[in-house]
């Protein structure tokens, strides 16, 4: 047996085997996720003249939803008017000003709608339907989503512990069966 080949091998298992089990937590790689939060999860509300709802949001957020509208004395499919306006813009609103929209329309049942918020504050979600005698069964399901950067472990780490723990098996075969060279035989 070789001595010298035999515990390199065996240090080079012992390091690969470390690697194998610790690496991919040691090593960690930044990674973009999605993250969804539920904003408004089927939510039926009545509305007469004006449903409002406020909301703190921060920058960036994607916002989707969809919108069910139904007439209240028909149960038919109908329209109302959607609303969403940061906090300054709905004390314009109220004030029968000229306000300005993060998103405006109007939306009929099944209709989606989608906008990214420009900066963090309080948003304001407004059912218009004063143009309408008829009040509406509105259900609204909205969700946030946010990109979130999370570190995750990196699995590459694996790939260099599995070279390491063949090349260490490879070299302590070799070290155990090499025979010694005795010098003065």
């Amino acid at each position: 047996m070789h001595t010298s080949n035999f515990l390199a091998g065996v240090a080079l298992i012992l390091v690969g085997a470390l690697l194998f089990l610790a690496g991919p937590q040691l090593i960690m790689v930044p990674s973009t996720q999605t993250q969804v939060t539920g904003l408004f999860s089927s939510e039926g509300i009545l509305v007469a003249d004006v449903w409002e709802r406020s909301v703190q949001l921060d920058e960036g957020i994607l916002v989707n939803g969809t919108v069910a509208v139904i007439s209240a004395l028909t149960n038919e499919p109908s329209e109302i008017s959607m609303l969403v306006m940061d906090d300054a813009n709905y004390q314009k609103w109220v004030a029968h000003g000229n306000p300005t929209y993060i998103f405006q329309r109007d939306l009929s049942s099944g209709q989606s709608f989608s906008f990214t918020v420009p900066r963090t504050g309080t948003y304001h979600f407004v059912f218009d339907n004063t143009i309408s005698p008829v009040k509406k069964k509105v259900t609204i399901t909205a969700d946030l989503q946010r990109q979130v950067v999370v570190n995750l472990p990196d699995e590459r780490v694996r790939y260099v512990a599995y070279a390491l723990l063949g090349v260490g098996f490879l070299v302590t075969v070799v070290g155990a069966l090499r025979k010694t060279q005795v010098p003065w035989a």
